[in-house]
């Protein structure tokens, strides 16, 4: 079953493929996440990155079809250290609805970020995108232009690969040996994907005492110890290349690994 127009509320299926975008060229946009972290288009571009978008909606029965499809595609291709970045863009849901459909139908978390349409600024950039069947599927390069308005049918992440490499975009392992455990210790990065500076939080005041930055491969890249524990702290990271790394948070009571990039 192709995909469903929504927008007009129709139910009937699409009987042939076209490019579900009309235009050749990304729009920027900066939304956020359900979990509050910021993301900017042109600055992922920029970093050298591929970025493949998700437009869907939480009701659409093709969207609840193929998104595990899209979060295996998104592991096979490096959780988003590999050449490409996942993202998914909703239309018309918030937050909590956005939530509801990772656990129901990806089993939790997605791994890739995910922006509501109310709360996360989704809608708007599906209405500039001219979105106008769920889901689409479009791959950006990193030059802004968009080399699949459409990628579709979609039966199993085979059919993200057989686009994937008519780009030269191979297969990567996600990083290995590193468990990000933030969301036990409740601890924050924001923003994320970061440029100049990064900011580090305890939701629940607990004060932060150490940080250390590390790359896949296990490699130090900055560790400081704070002069006064704090419950948020700021880093700079000037002496970062552009890339995904790993930081390492030290609290007075609990300890939490999260992955960010720096463009």
């Amino acid at each position: 079953m192709k995909k469903l127009y929504t927008i007009l509320a129709l139910s009937l299926a699409l009987g042939s493929a076209s490019a579900q975008t009309s235009l050749t060229t990304a729009v920027d946009f900066t939304v956020t996440d359900v979990n509050g972290n910021t993301f900017n288009l042109f600055n992922m571009l920029n970093s050298g990155k591929y970025v493949c978008i998700d437009f869907f909606f939480t009701t659409c029965g093709p969207c609840q079809q193929t998104s595990p499809y899209f979060k295996t595609t998104y592991q096979n291709y490096g959780c988003n250290s590999g050449q490409v970045y996942f993202i998914a863009m909703d239309y018309g849901d918030n937050n909590a609805q956005c939530i509801a459909y990772e656990n129901t139908y990806l089993g939790g978390n997605s791994g890739y970020p995910v922006f509501s349409g109310q709360e996360g600024g989704g809608t708007a950039v599906c209405n500039t995108y001219g979105i106008g069947a769920y889901p689409t599927y479009i791959l950006i390069h990193p030059n802004k232009t968009i080399i699949e308005q459409d990628m579709w049918p979609i039966s199993s992440p085979a059919s993200f690969d057989a686009y994937f490499s008519s780009h030269g975009l191979s297969q990567t392992p996600c990083p290995t040996g590193v468990e990000e455990v933030a969301t036990a210790a409740n601890v924050m990065l924001f923003p994320n994907p970061a440029s100049g500076q990064i900011t580090i939080a305890d939701a629940d005041g607990g004060r932060i005492t150490a940080v250390r930055v590390f790359d896949m491969m296990g490699k130090t890249y900055i560790e400081r110890k704070f002069e006064a524990a704090l419950p948020e702290q700021q880093l700079i990271l000037s002496e970062l290349n552009s890339g995904v790394y790993f930081i390492e948070v030290i609290t007075e009571s609990s300890a939490a690994v999260l992955k960010f990039s720096k463009f």
